[in-house]
């Protein structure tokens, strides 16, 4: 595949040929949502909720695997 022509790979690779500050411009409506989530305080309670959920979904991730590709398992 060419990066001009038919064989576009701007729509799998959509920052390509952007400068860094394009594409920093175009990333801050993420930027401002991660750092709300960095800031936002949580209590003890909703922290375990927390925990225990990602706890689950990396079971579910790991049971959709094949045995030797786990990502957050030893297998």
């Amino acid at each position: 595949m060419t990066v001009t022509g038919k064989n576009n790979l701007t729509s799998l690779l959509p920052h390509l040929g952007k400068t860094p500050e394009e594409q920093l411009r175009l990333n801050q409506a993420a930027i401002k949502l991660l750092q709300k989530w960095i800031a936002e305080e949580v209590s003890e309670g909703e922290s375990i909720q927390r925990e225990i959920y990602f706890e689950s979904f990396k079971q579910i991730v790991d049971n959709e695997r094949l045995s030797g590709h786990k990502i957050y398992s030893q297998e």
